[in-house]
């Protein structure tokens, strides 16, 4: 089996009304694909808890897997275009990169989470086939 796959791909957010935008004003997003040591860098070993009931016995159990967003973002992010705002120097401030949109203002919180959300989809759906 031979499977041809992308080194990057791009994600339009909805940011503020983003996709609706014409192509040459939208914020635009390069990524790596995701790749098995991507991932292992970006999630923890899942975690098994032990959910015990007022009498002490155990009720059921959970399986959590912790995800650290802030890795996420800057082992899949290469490039943001399209994404500035006036700093309170009068100035341009350019966000092209994960560094720039973790020092944004927190209005592009939303963003970010966003683009975080979208990364952790792909990492976590990367072996699903819908054609097989």
């Amino acid at each position: 089996m031979r499977l041809t796959i992308s080194n990057e791909g791009v994600f339009i957010p909805s940011f503020k009304g983003n996709k609706d935008l014409p192509s040459t004003d939208q914020i635009t997003v390069r990524y790596k694909s995701p790749t098995v040591a991507i991932k292992n860098r970006c999630r923890k070993k899942p975690q098994a808890k032990g959910i015990a009931s007022s009498s002490g016995s155990l009720e059921h159990m959970e399986i959590v897997v912790e995800r650290d967003d802030i890795a996420t973002l800057n082992e899949m992010l290469i490039s943001i275009s399209g994404c500035s705002y006036e700093g309170s120097d009068g100035k341009d401030k350019a966000i092209v990169g994960a560094q720039d949109l973790i020092n944004a203002p927190l209005v592009f919180e939303p963003l970010l989470k966003e683009i975080v959300a979208e990364f952790d989809s792909l990492l976590d759906n990367s072996g699903i086939d819908g054609k097989n």
